[in-house]
């Protein structure tokens, strides 16, 4: 697939709340993602490298986390890596953030190589609801 190929993809599995299915379908096996900044008391990292790992973490997000809402912008592609605007109304019940109700928004960056997600880095702010 090309850049605009997987960016639509990414888009639309998101939009209907299926991250874990676009990480699965889309990501590389060495997919790796950068978050803005390492949260103080969360079992987060900053980097974290490998699709299995990803999921993982995504898999354990999900159990600690109710979502009450979000959305996915189109993509702006340019070359080999493309943009989005994702947000999230959700209330974590874990770690440093545990009962609070965030409306979180991010910019993500992707980067596309031979026709999976290789990098995505995230660019975001955090308030309460």
């Amino acid at each position: 697939m090309d850049t605009a190929t997987v960016a639509k993809r990414l888009h639309d599995l998101c939009s209907t709340g299926k991250y874990q299915e676009a990480m699965r379908e889309l990501y590389a096996d060495n997919a790796r993602h950068v978050e803005a900044m390492e949260m103080p008391g969360s079992p987060y990292k900053r980097v974290i490298e490998g699709k299995n790992s990803l999921l993982a973490m995504s898999e354990q997000w999900m159990k600690t986390t109710t979502v009450h809402g979000g959305s996915v912008g189109k993509p702006l592609v340019n070359g080999d890596q493309f943009v989005c605007e994702m947000s999230m109304d959700c209330t974590h019940h874990e770690g440093p953030m545990a009962g609070r109700r965030m409306n979180m928004s991010e910019t993500c960056l992707y980067t596309v190589r031979d026709g999976k997600i290789v990098e995505a880095k995230f660019f975001y702010s955090m308030d309460k609801a």
